[in-house]
């Protein structure tokens, strides 16, 4: 068997289910000293075949993650030619953001870190959303690594937007890519949070606001929500004087749903 299978099933991106690969968790076992039987025994039911049997379908993607702004970004992403699936491929196993906010609190720019999987399919490019409390003007985009930017589109009146990416070296399967992007925010944010996406197989999530000397805020909070409609639940929280300057959140192995920084 190759590193890239054990890796993928380290980290939940596929497991073993065919005779073949239950045969080589069972000398897993014994290379590893381990009781018969003690790892297959942690496997779930074998899945239903079929296409992109995975735990987040589209409709999962739309319903769970975006809420009353899924029409919008669906049509934004329609005319990218991607999909609800696209969001959450190449998988992303880790997905790191800090938001630099300015003097009167709203958002001036975010720069974004992900490692991509290349998973059972590879890749070569990838469909970043995000939102907006007003969009008078395009937000510009002001530097790329491992990746470039194809096309972007997006919707004023609904303040979302749909970024596609082209990776500098298309991704094999089990391949590890990284890639960083920034986004300079246009003027008149107000909404005073940030906040990403989280699907399953993700590792590693890291959030980070980075406060403007002439801003301080009254508190800070991490929170998480498994849908939109779900009820906030607080991670971690600081007062004004604990982040002066900025605050951060890290979670290994987060569950899906929506992860984010809210300030006062």
């Amino acid at each position: 068997m190759s590193a890239s299978t054990l890796s993928a099933w380290q980290t939940g991106l596929s497991r073993p289910e065919r005779a073949s690969s239950l045969a080589v968790v069972s000398v897993l076992e014994e290379i590893l000293e381990l009781p018969p039987g003690s790892l297959l025994g942690t496997l779930p039911p074998r899945r239903p075949r079929g296409r992109r049997a995975t735990a987040f379908e589209a409709g999962t993607v739309r319903d769970r993650q975006w809420g009353n702004r899924a029409d919008s970004i669906g049509a934004a992403l329609a005319r990218l030619g991607a999909d609800w699936g696209d969001l959450a491929s190449p998988p992303v196993l880790s997905y790191r953001v800090r938001m630099q906010v300015g003097p009167e609190g709203g958002e001036l720019a975010l720069h974004v870190t992900r490692i991509l999987h290349g998973g059972s399919r590879g890749g070569a490019r990838m469909v970043y959303v995000t939102r907006y409390a007003s969009m008078p003007h395009a937000p510009l985009l002001t530097m790329t690594h491992g990746c470039r930017l194809a096309r972007f589109r997006g919707d004023p009146a609904a303040g979302v937007a749909a970024y596609e990416f082209l990776l500098d070296d298309p991704l094999s399967p089990g391949e590890l890519a990284l890639t960083e992007f920034r986004i300079q925010y246009p003027p008149r944010q107000t909404e005073k949070y940030t906040d990403i996406r989280v699907y399953p197989g993700t590792r590693e999530v890291v959030l980070e606001t980075v406060f403007d000397a002439a801003y301080a805020p009254a508190a800070c909070q991490a929170f998480h929500r498994a849908s939109p409609a779900a009820p906030v639940r607080i991670l971690k929280e600081r007062s004004g004087s604990e982040a002066r300057g900025g605050f951060q959140y890290i979670r290994f192995n987060p569950a899906p749903g929506i992860y984010g920084i809210r300030w006062e």
